[in-house]
């Protein structure tokens, strides 16, 4: 039984290619809100396509910030006069149009909306991110997205670096701001959500956030060597398991996993790959809220070269690749350390696996305990740690049991 505590409203965004459309139509349909696109009324107060109205505030920006001021007190007035007790508006923080990243002018006025409560920013890997581009490109939905308007790998990861600084913006006292990879389980989003909107879900009225740290590099680079598909690779099999069995045995947890992104997919050489295939890789839940992932994405395929970039000066040169690398590698880190922020505390699984310490679930213990925030590590005796104990501050647990109880998880 899904039930509401009190009127909010909820802001969903991303950058364009991760369909927070569809999310707020999944809101729409569990919860029974209404959603507001804020991308709407600026089209209506321009009475223009979206596009058109960016590429305006490239030419005479005083003008049309001022009509985008007007979309958003219209937007506000609606917000007023709905019924709904809970409301889900979607809205871009910046926008890509002829090379220039344009932030949304109302950002400055969102502590004017009211009823905010919660916003939440999603993340898709970017070669889905684009193939969706490319997609709604070809139906004729984006007009003239190839001619002055490339966006190509880089772009879309400098837009999602600049999407993600402004979320600094979005620090308004009493609005939680959250980081959400779209890869996540769909039960994962559907707890996310009802949290946001003050909704009881699955019996449970309120939600704890926690990140589970595990060894991933290694594991990718172990599957390698071995020869096995990433996705059938036993390590990576039970690492993904056990965030089902927690998520199954904790119902009142909200997972974040860093593993709903995973861009940095390199072959034996270690050199980026531009056929991403399944295979390839780190698995994760079939049940997500969108179902159009498709494999294998070649980024040098001729409908990217034709719709959004071209393909020999981007992703066929090698160094073109590097930076992309680079990029992803940086995202990596902040959007990990993000995720370790908004968490009640932090679950490491394995993290001495193979017997030794994983650079990336070091530097999210050590960000969580300089939080204060619980570490809970889950380590097998074998795997127990040979250097000087004392050094570890985090609460070592050696089986889920152990791990259950102190969740006091039914």
């Amino acid at each position: 039984m899904v039930t509401a505590n009190r009127k909010r409203v909820v802001v969903l965004t991303g950058v364009t290619g991760v369909d927070v459309g569809s999310i707020a139509d999944y809101a729409k349909r569990q919860f029974n809100v209404e959603t507001m696109k804020f991308e709407e009324f600026v089209e209506e107060e321009f009475n223009a396509p979206v596009y058109h109205a960016i590429e305006l505030l490239l030419i005479n920006r005083k003008s049309a910030i001022e009509k985008f001021i007007k979309a958003f007190n219209k937007m506000v007035e609606a917000v007023k006069a709905s019924n709904s007790e809970a409301i889900v508006v979607t809205f871009h923080l910046t926008y890509h149009r002829r090379r220039h990243i344009v932030p949304n002018p109302i950002l400055p006025l969102l502590n004017k909306l009211p009823g905010l409560h919660t916003v939440i920013y999603y993340v898709e890997d970017y070669y889905h991110a684009l193939t969706r581009l490319a997609q709604r490109a070809e139906k004729g939905y984006t007009p003239g997205v190839a001619r002055n308007q490339a966006l190509d790998p880089v772009a879309i990861l400098y837009w999602r670096a600049a999407d993600q600084s402004m979320l600094t913006l979005l620090k308004v006292e009493g609005v939680n701001v959250y980081i959400m990879a779209n890869k996540h389980s769909r039960e994962q989003h559907t707890r996310l959500l009802a949290d946001a909107l003050g909704m009881e879900y699955g019996g449970v009225k309120k939600f704890r956030k926690v990140y589970i740290s595990h060894p991933i590099t290694k594991v990718r680079m172990k599957a390698l060597a071995e020869g096995i598909p990433l996705p059938q690779h036993p390590d990576a099999k039970e690492i993904e398991e056990f965030k089902e069995i927690v998520s199954r045995r904790c119902r009142d947890l909200i997972l974040f996993s860093p593993t709903a992104i995973d861009e940095l997919i390199v072959d034996g050489k270690g050199e980026m790959k531009i056929v991403i295939d399944y295979a390839d890789r780190w698995p994760y839940p079939r049940d997500t809220i969108h179902q159009d992932y498709r494999y294998p994405v070649n980024l040098a395929d001729e409908v990217f070269d034709r719709l959004l970039y071209p393909t020999s000066e981007t992703v066929l040169n090698k160094g073109y690749m590097n930076v992309v690398r680079n990029l992803i590698q940086t995202q990596i880190e902040s959007r990990d350390m993000a995720y370790v922020t908004q968490s009640d505390f932090l679950i490491a699984y394995r993290p001495t696996m193979y017997g030794e310490l994983h650079m990336g679930v070091d530097m999210e213990v050590r960000a969580a305990i300089a939080q204060a925030k619980p570490v809970y590590a889950v380590i097998p005796c074998e795997e127990e740690p040979k250097h000087y104990p004392l050094f570890n501050f985090w609460y070592a647990l050696r089986d889920l049991d152990e791990l259950f109880r102190a969740l006091r998880c039914s």
